[in-house]
């Protein structure tokens, strides 16, 4: 499955799973698909189940966008490693709002510690994109 078919299936989520996340992530998923952003096919699944189980109440927001972080800081070493340097761009600066709507979420209902959290990812680019 190509990176066009798996934002149209996130699209269809988006619509199916009517949610608070569901409606944070289809416009923003709406941009990436008209400049054909790439995504990884893991990264599209954790996306379908985060909005299965954010429509269920399963699962919170501020989860979700910790999830979509990991993902996308993952994808975006990838992508630079690899020469694709607009969609690494394009991955970890998602990373960096995912996480930055995490620290703002969770802080609000439990003890985090997202500037230990924040140095380790900025530690982790570094060392892994020598």
């Amino acid at each position: 499955m190509e990176a066009k078919e798996r934002r149209e299936q996130i699209k269809q989520y988006c619509q199916e799973y009517d949610s608070i996340y569901a409606k944070l992530v289809e416009p923003i998923n709406d941009m990436l698909m008209d400049v054909d952003a790439g995504i990884s096919e893991e990264t599209t699944n954790k996306i379908l189940e985060n909005l299965k189980l954010s429509s269920e109440g399963k699962k919170e927001v501020f989860d979700c966008h910790l999830d979509e972080s990991n993902n996308f800081l993952r994808d975006g070493i990838e992508d630079l490693k690899n020469g694709n340097l607009g969609d690494g761009a394009l991955q970890i600066f998602g990373a960096g709002l995912n996480f930055a709507s995490y620290a703002a979420k969770a802080s609000q209902t439990q003890e985090t510690n997202a500037h230990e959290m924040l140095d380790e990812r900025f530690k982790k680019l570094k060392t892994t994109l020598k």
